[in-house]
């Protein structure tokens, strides 16, 4: 065997304990490629990509489509890859199964296995949508900034991911004769009414949407609230993302708050503002990635994270900038708890908590940073969003109350 594939069999051993590894753990397939990247990372230290001739973790799995399958959920503010293993994997110790999904109960009307609501139901698989439905759900709700106003991509990424929610929740309703659905949507109308989605069964011929978006609507009122009201007894919930709610708010007192500072400031560079970086870096040209396409903009990176190998005393500047805004976060969130924003993630279930990171004054925020409470009571510091997808995200959960989130 030569030297190409034995690594090849060495790298797919590798993946087959991560996926296994992952089981162990009680995180099911598909894995966020993130999450699979720190798996590997943990059962390998040395792992690199570079060794088998790629810059990144991603296009080496891109390379490999026997053996893995990729989705992307391109929906979201920040597009996030998911890895499923193909092959059967051979038994291993450190694999435990899977656990059992719970069976709702069957009621008079309907069963587990007839019902098509399931945790996995999705909207934009499942429902005809047409775009001038919500263009009236904008006109109808509270007025909000949804992103463009033709095609407004907020709002609609809202009502998916809130239907991922509701999904698992199992408050999305289905009618007892099978010819309609609801759901309530969170949002409410200029006088807070809640408002409702109210779909029925598709018959167009050929179309491969089951359910068809009739109306948003609030309960008694014109044709399809009246509809609402006949159909469903009672009415669906708005979703609740919290186990706890504690999970909503950031606890100065629980723990320590430590980030990954390789993948904040190296690997997400183009996301730092330029003036900062030309502030405290020297002998490299900084330039703004705004206007760069993904080749140019990927180059620019490797070429900085390269850069910041060799000058580790502008590694340490930047990390230590970093720091002095995560500790004036900190202080703002003691002042004011609203000032940590609740984020939720569709695909992995999961709420976070975004900080504001002032970076180049005390009275501006650039950024946000992504923390996560750990089981020990400290928190993760995993990324850092531009504000644009910070607001994005956290408008999952509700309408955001903290003011650096709606400047």
């Amino acid at each position: 065997m030569d030297a190409t594939a034995t690594k090849q069999k060495e790298l797919e051993a590798l993946l087959e304990s991560a996926f296994s590894h992952a089981d162990s753990l009680k995180i099911s397939s598909p894995i966020l490629s993130s999450r699979l990247g720190e798996i590997i990372k943990f059962l390998r230290s040395d792992f690199s990509p570079h060794d088998y001739g790629y810059e990144k973790l991603l296009p080496l799995l891109q390379a490999m489509p026997n053996v893995i399958e990729l989705d992307i959920d391109e929906t979201f503010a920040v597009p996030r890859y998911f890895v499923s293993y193909k092959k059967t994997r051979s038994e291993s110790p450190a694999a435990s199964p899977k656990p059992a999904i719970a069976q709702p109960k069957k009621n008079a009307t309907q069963s587990a296995s007839t019902s098509p609501i399931t945790a996995q139901w999705r909207f934009r698989d499942s429902v005809r949508a047409p775009r001038d439905k919500f263009k009236e759900l904008a006109e109808l709700a509270l007025k909000e900034n949804w992103g463009d106003i033709v095609e407004l991509p907020l709002l609609r990424s809202y009502i998916e991911h809130t239907c991922t929610r509701l999904a698992f929740e199992k408050k999305v309703k289905l009618a007892t004769n099978n010819m309609a659905i609801a759901f309530n949507t969170g949002l409410v109308d200029k006088r807070y009414q809640a408002i409702y989605a109210f779909l029925t069964k598709n018959n167009t011929a050929g179309d491969v949407y089951p359910w068809y978006l009739s109306a948003f609507c609030c309960a008694g009122e014109n044709f399809f609230g009246k509809q609402l009201v006949e159909t469903f007894n009672p009415l669906p919930q708005a979703a609740y993302y919290f186990e706890k709610s504690s999970d909503a708010i950031y606890d100065i007192n629980a723990g320590e708050l430590h980030c990954d500072w390789e993948h904040i400031v190296v690997e997400n560079s183009d996301r730092v503002p330029s003036e900062l970086l030309s502030r405290l870096t020297r002998g490299f040209d900084i330039k703004s990635c705004e206007g760069m396409n993904r080749i140019e903009r990927e180059q620019y990176k490797k070429a900085f994270a390269d850069y910041l190998k060799n000058e580790a005393f502008s590694y340490r500047a930047l990390i230590d900038a970093f720091k002095r805004a995560v500790e004036l976060a900190i202080k703002k969130v003691r002042w004011n708890y609203k000032t940590a924003v609740p984020v939720y993630y569709p695909t992995e279930n999961t709420v976070n908590l975004l900080l504001p990171l002032c970076l180049l004054s005390d009275d501006h925020v650039d950024l946000a940073l992504v923390v996560e409470k750990t089981d020990s009571g400290n928190y993760q510091g995993h990324t850092i969003y531009p504000l644009d997808w910070a607001y994005s995200n956290a408008r999952l959960i509700a309408r955001p109350e903290s003011s650096w989130l709606q400047e």
